[in-house]
């Protein structure tokens, strides 16, 4: 995977699920790029590793999967920060249920 390839695959899906950067003091497109870089790196190494498929791809699910939980508890500590650890719980139980399929 090229950055040139991530960058427009992560722009397309942005485009369905934007990413609230809430007036941070920071370039959003030079943070994009830096992320798709760094992706891009890491899978250039592992495919050159010689490793096999399937371990290429079990190690970006379970880094997907890492930033996720990561996503989660940080929009659930800020949630609780702010004073609502109601909204926190609220947010942990929406997936949940949508993970279940209880939409």
């Amino acid at each position: 995977m090229t950055e040139d390839m991530l960058l427009q695959l992560i722009e397309e899906v942005e485009k369905e699920d934007p990413i609230d950067y809430a007036n941070l003091p920071f370039d959003d497109d030079a943070l994009r790029a830096l992320v798709c870089r760094l992706v891009a790196e890491r899978s250039t190494e592992m495919e050159a590793s010689g490793l096999p498929l399937e371990a290429i791809l079990a190690t970006m699910w379970a880094s997907t999967a890492k930033l996720v939980l990561e996503n989660l508890v940080l929009n659930a500590r800020l949630l609780t920060l702010q004073g609502t650890p109601q909204d926190a719980q609220a947010l942990i139980a929406r997936i949940a249920r949508r993970a279940r399929g209880d939409d």
